[in-house]
């Protein structure tokens, strides 16, 4: 066991090393776009075989309005976006959206229920948008293959979601890394695209737990919520001060409905909140 926890240090501090290397090189993504674009089409597939879909033009009009509304105002991006909404939570602590490379964004429904209006759930939104723009993804395999460990993205297609001793301590580390620097990103684009980057603040504050004290930091893959609503404040300092209008919240509640309604359908009246139902293997 002792020799086990010594392996582990070691690789964690390997992987720190390279991690630390990498970042400093703008070109350190080892996958072309053409490359990272089939990645996504493979991981979009296989996401769609192991999700419940909520099938509604209702819902999937909104949503694709909304996102490609938020898409103007990301010129770094490189990937068109695909949206898909699923009765599935592969993120229960804050319901955030799976990012995949090559721009697919699958929306669990717990996210339409769990957001108080549009314009927190575009906040949502546009976080997980960012993790492709800055395609985080592809950055993490990158730092995988340079220290010769599997290809690992943390949480699977979930995200910075899920934790557990198999995952390097290090790539916990870049985890929490993106999820940060997709909320700072997030907040600059809300603002270009007209939404208050407050709600984003409130959402996390609201719905974020944080861990108990028995929980080290270190093995989580998502910031600590006091340190993202902190660094989100601190970016929002910098933006311009604008009076942001109030969203319109006619199809938001619409397709808030709808979901809720599809829902009801397809999970039990006493599932968890979560709503995650995986299809058998």
């Amino acid at each position: 066991m002792r020799l086990r926890r010594v392996a582990i240090l070691m690789l964690a501090s390997v992987l720190l090393t390279v991690l630390e290397l990498f970042g400093r090189s703008q070109n350190a993504n080892a996958y072309s776009l053409e490359k990272e674009a089939a990645l996504g089409r493979q991981l979009a597939a296989d996401v769609h075989q192991r999700t419940i879909p909520l099938n509604s033009p209702t819902v999937q009009s909104y949503i694709d309005s909304l996102g490609q509304k938020i898409a103007v105002y990301m010129p770094d991006t490189k990937f068109p976006f695909t949206f898909s909404v699923i009765a599935d939570d592969p993120c229960s602590t804050i319901h955030e959206p799976a990012a995949l490379p090559g721009g697919y964004i699958f929306v669990p429904a717990a996210l339409f229920l769990a957001a108080q209006d549009e314009t927190e759930f575009a906040g949502m939104l546009t976080h997980a948008m960012e993790h492709v723009a800055q395609r985080h993804r592809t950055l993490q395999a990158t730092a995988g293959t340079f220290a010769t460990v599997p290809l690992v993205f943390t949480g699977g297609w979930a995200g910075g979601c899920s934790e557990g001793p198999a995952i390097p301590v290090a790539f916990l580390a870049l985890q929490r890394s993106a999820e940060l620097q997709a909320d700072l990103q997030a907040v600059q684009t809300m603002a270009r695209a007209g939404f208050d980057p407050k709600a984003l603040v409130h959402y996390v504050e609201r719905v974020q737990d944080r861990p108990s004290r028995t929980m080290s930091k270190t093995y989580s893959p998502m910031p600590d919520r006091d340190e993202r609503v902190t660094a989100l404040l601190a970016t929002m300092e910098k933006l311009p001060k604008v009076a942001y209008a109030v969203a319109p919240s006619g199809e938001f509640v619409r397709a808030q409905q709808e979901v809720r309604r599809l829902v009801g359908q397809s999970v039990p009246s006493d599932a968890p909140p979560s709503l995650l139902r995986r299809k058998p293997e």
